[in-house]
This record gives structure tokens, C-alpha cells and sequence, in this order.
């Protein structure tokens, strides 16, 4: 069994699953509501609280978990995948050069110049527990002279990144400083994604974490790719599988090797009404990779109009012990808010449930 994250804030018992509160809060809920759910921790986007509302007013207000209302364990992205998603899509947003990175608002035309040292400062401006560093990321297609040109610049970003965090936690005097975490890039290319890992570890980190798309053009999991970077990372070093959260895609991840996952989807299909359920019979039973554990309930069908039965018998929520699927399914139609709300919790829960079955 894997040992606990230890943090400044909490232990994080592992496998953990770190919803995505992207700009100081998980959309839909409260901290109230993650915590009664069984929330242990949550993932914040460096990159975009430095755009909206900036690390100083974020600090001005005592810090990230004061600013949320959370005193959990947090952990801040860099921003790295979202900076270049964001270039991808509109190479006018900006360019990404050998030592930093040039972004342009493209509705004010701000610029921001972020260096490895700037995202950290940033990071420790807002207060978080864990801090990842910038990485340069890719597509998992790119051709392999541009994952190699990847693979450089996240090394050496990684090890300025460790290098200011150290100066900075002397210069503070930090007697409980944050955790660092690097990124593993590479692509679908082997020898790349183990001489990343490799170089990373070498210098020597708290966590290492897959970098880049974690799932091929048809929505598989890139299960080579995550295996060949959890084999060449220490084998007692957290890893975090970025961006894997499909119920069934955890279940394999965590049989690689990975222990801390955080993702966008459960919550956001929740809002669209997506929501999920064990299988009857599956209470108290760890998944295995190839189980069919869990289904998808689509709210908005027709045939949960007339449904009085809970989205999931034995679920301990707020929306299952009170609520039928009918109820669901009436407050999504007549647009209640209260529907997204419901639907996030639920699907909260059955994160927690399944990441409790996956420790055993």
C-alpha cells in the first residue's frame, strides 16, 4: 500500500482524488458542501488566479484557503497545460520561448511574462501545499523533434523551479514549506518519457506527475505512456496521473502506479447531468482495470421523469437519501439550480466511495 501524502495542512490518505476548484472554488458547491461529501483536498490553476483575480489580492486575503474557506491540504497547477491549450487554439495568445513564456490577454491585450521563478512566487503567494512545477507540454502526436525540444525545456524549467523554491524557503526561514512537484513530459515517445523521469528525479522532487493529453484520439488511456513514466520515477515518489478521471480510467491508472488524480469531469458532467452509479451488487468490492463497476445515469432522459427511485440504492448523499431521480430529473428541465448542485455532490461522493474501495 502506498504511503500518505504528508502536508503541511493534512495527510492525504492515497489513492486521492483532488477535485478541480480551477479559480478558488469547485463550480456548483460550496466548501461546506466538499467537506461534508469527504473532500480531503482540492486543485487550484496558478495560472489563471494570476489572471483573475491576481496572487496579491488572493494573498491580501490571508492566503488560498482563507480566500475558499478550505483547510485541507491544496494543491496549485502551474498552468502549463492550459497556457499552451490556449497558444494551440490562437497562436496570436502568445509563444513559448526556451525560457519563458509570453502570454496576451486576448480581450485586454495584458501581457504576462512567466518564468519558472515567477510561477513559483506566485504559488507561494497564494499559500498552497503542494507546488508544481511550470513544464513545457505537448501533444501526445507531436512529431518527436518537438518532444524532444519539450522534454529540455521541462527539465531545465523543473530544476530552476527546485532552485527558487529552495532560495526562497531559505530566505523566508519556511520552517514548514510547501511540497514540489515536477511534470513528466515526452509524448507517445518511450526513450523520452524515461530520460524525462530519469533527469527529474535526479534532481530530485516530493512528487512527479504525467504530463501532457493523457488519453489517445478516441478516449483510451495512454496506459504505455503512464507505465513507462511510473517505472522510471522512484518507486516510493507520489505520482499524479494530470487530468485522468473517468471512473474507469482511475482503475487502471492507480494499477500503474499512480496515486493522486484530480479532473474536471466528474463535476462537470454533473452540471450537464451526467452522473454516476455502482452497479448493483458492487457495494464494498475494489475495481479491478476491465470491471464493468459503475454506469452512467443521463438525467435527462425521459425515462427518469417517472423514476422514484434514487439515483444509486445505498448511495449516502444528499440528493440519493432525498431525492428520486424523477426530482433530478424535473429540476434539470425546468433549469433549478439547485439540479447542478445535487448532481455535483453526488458525483463527489461516488469519487470518494470509489477512491475509498481502490485504498481497500
Amino acid at each position: 500500500m502506498a504511503e500518505p501524502l504528508v502536508t503541511r495542512r493534512g495527510t492525504l490518505a492515497v489513492p486521492t482524488f483532488l477535485p478541480d476548484a480551477t479559480r478558488a472554488g469547485v463550480r456548483g458547491v460550496s466548501s461546506d458542501d466538499l467537506r461534508r461529501v469527504g473532500i480531503d483536498g482540492v486543485v487550484v490553476n496558478a495560472f489563471h488566479l494570476l489572471r483573475r483575480p491576481g496572487a496579491r489580492v488572493v494573498q491580501a486575503a490571508g492566503g488560498i484557503h482563507r480566500f475558499m474557506d478550505w483547510s485541507g491540504p491544496v494543491l496549485s497547477d502551474s498552468g502549463g497545460f492550459q497556457i499552451w491549450s490556449l497558444i494551440r487554439q490562437d497562436p496570436n495568445r502568445g509563444v513559448i520561448r526556451d525560457n519563458e513564456v509570453i502570454f496576451r490577454e486576448p480581450s485586454t491585450g495584458e501581457k504576462w511574462n512567466l518564468t519558472p521563478e515567477r510561477v513559483v512566487g506566485v504559488q507561494l503567494q497564494l499559500g498552497s501545499d503542494i507546488v508544481v512545477c511550470l513544464d513545457d507540454c505537448t501533444d501526445a502526436e507531436a512529431p518527436e523533434a518537438e518532444q524532444e525540444r519539450s522534454v529540455e525545456r521541462t527539465v531545465k524549467w523543473a530544476r530552476r523551479c527546485r532552485e527558487e523554491l529552495d532560495r526562497l524557503v531559505a530566505e523566508r526561514r519556511d520552517a514548514d514549506p510547501p511540497r514540489i512537484f515536477a511534470v513528466v513530459q515526452g509524448g507517445a515517445i518511450e526513450s523520452l518519457r524515461r530520460q524525462c523521469a530519469a533527469a527529474l528525479a535526479e534532481i530530485g522532487f516530493d512528487g512527479y506527475g504525467f504530463g501532457g493529453w493523457p488519453l489517445d484520439p478516441v478516449g483510451g488511456l495512454l496506459a504505455d505512456p503512464m507505465r513507462w513514466v511510473a517505472e522510471s520515477l522512484p518507486a516510493g515518489a507520489p505520482k499524479h496521473a494530470l487530468g485522468v478521471g473517468r471512473p474507469d480510467h482511475v482503475v487502471g491508472a492507480f494499477e500503474l502506479g499512480y496515486t493522486i488524480f484530480d479532473c474536471a469531469l466528474p463535476t462537470r458532467d454533473a452540471r450537464h447531468g451526467r452522473l454516476y452509479a455502482f452497479r448493483a451488487g458492487w457495494a464494498g468490492r475494489r475495481p479491478s482495470p476491465g470491471d464493468a463497476f459503475y454506469r452512467a445515469v443521463r438525467i435527462h432522459d425521459p425515462e427518469y421523469r417517472v423514476d422514484h427511485a434514487p439515483i444509486e440504492d445505498g448511495c449516502d448523499c444528499t440528493l440519493c437519501t432525498r431525492h428520486s431521480a424523477a426530482y433530478l430529473h424535473l429540476l434539470f428541465k425546468v433549469g433549478d439550480r439547485s439540479a447542478e448542485r445535487l448532481a455535483t455532490i453526488h458525483n463527489l461522493r461516488f469519487y470518494v466511495r470509489l477512491f475509498a474501495l481502490l485504498r481497500g
